[in-house]
């Protein structure tokens, strides 16, 4: 709940700009019911925890979006921004439901469940209609059952193995899209970004997806398989930025945090060494990026501590000083 909240209310800000500059009047619905969503969502949040006596987190405020600001971004751009959101959603809620026992928290993922599930069918239906869907690569339909004979069917650390397995392809090709949605919105936050450090920061990011992307490409590639096209394109030339450094550089974590997690995933059900070897070692390139955005947020004093298991140590010296005291 206390990560949905800083979700939520960042997505608040970024949906309220999309809105204010939105032209196409077959996305300004789409726009509007995903921040009706995010809204609904902020303040149940925020009376639980009240009613618990729980402090509610600080998260995103209108302080940290200039509605005022330049077009930054294509109306076609909001739309694919809109089907990772919903995607996300589907992953997050889903494993909060599953955990969760107190009922009305049940309930309540149990709601933004069917939301985000009613999100992705409204965005994706939009996306084929307008001929922007991205779709996966397509593989002949198998005629028969067949079964390894060797394990060279595993492959090995050294080389590449058999061609993927339509599981492996989906995984590929979707860590190519995250990794383009990725790269697109560091592209925005590093044109428009003050701090040169933080500017630096997002350069290195954007180059990092770059590189997965081209990676992750040729392994389609060599199985004769395309991968996904640029999104730099639906970005302006605009250098006035939308929105503030802390928002800009949490939404790259949290973009970084749904991109390893898709890497585990794709891990776990990929039975080819040499693919696994790639994500693992591309994971942990993704981790030590976050780690350094981390950083620079503790720096700026951006960084907001979630809850956490009481230091008993702490406790222990702190009275302890107070009794020599």
């Amino acid at each position: 709940m206390w990560s949905q909240y800083q979700s939520d209310s960042l997505a608040k800000c970024v949906l309220k700009y999309f809105l204010a500059k939105v032209q196409d009047e077959e996305i300004h619905p789409l726009l509007d019911f995903a921040l009706s969503l995010s809204q609904n969502h902020v303040a149940w949040i925020r009376n639980t925890y009240k009613n618990q006596g729980f402090s509610c987190p600080v998260g995103f405020t209108d302080e940290d979006v200039n509605l005022n600001a330049n077009r930054l971004f294509d109306d076609i751009f909001t739309l694919h921004y809109l089907n990772n959101m919903s995607r996300l959603g589907l992953a997050a809620y889903g494993l909060a439901l599953s955990t969760a026992s107190r009922q009305d928290i049940r309930e309540f993922y149990t709601q933004t469940l069917h939301e985000s599930i009613e999100l992705n069918e409204r965005v994706v239906k939009l996306m084929l209609q307008k001929g922007i869907y991205v779709r996966s690569p397509y593989i002949p339909a198998n005629t028969h059952v067949e079964f390894a004979q060797r394990q060279a069917f595993l492959g090995n650390v050294f080389s590449q193995s058999r061609p993927l397995t339509a599981v492996e392809i989906m995984h590929v090709f979707m860590n190519i899209q995250t990794n383009m949605m990725g790269k697109a919105m560091l592209t925005s936050f590093w044109q428009t970004a003050s701090s040169p450090a933080i500017r630096s920061h997002f350069l290195r990011g954007k180059e990092i997806a770059q590189k997965h992307i081209e990676i992750f490409t040729k392994r389609l590639a060599a199985d004769d398989l395309s991968g996904s096209s640029s999104m730099e394109p639906l970005i302006t030339t605009s250098m006035q930025s939308p929105f503030s450094e802390k928002l800009m550089l949490f939404h790259v974590s949290a973009l970084i945090q749904m991109g390893i997690g898709n890497y585990g995933v794709a891990i776990s059900t990929s039975q080819c060494y040499d693919l696994a070897v790639d994500y693992t070692r591309l994971m942990a390139e993704v981790a030590l990026y976050a780690k350094d955005g981390a950083n620079l947020m503790i720096e700026c004093g951006w960084f907001e501590e979630p809850p956490q298991a009481v230091d008993r140590q702490s406790l222990v010296e702190r009275q302890t000083t107070e009794v020599f005291n």
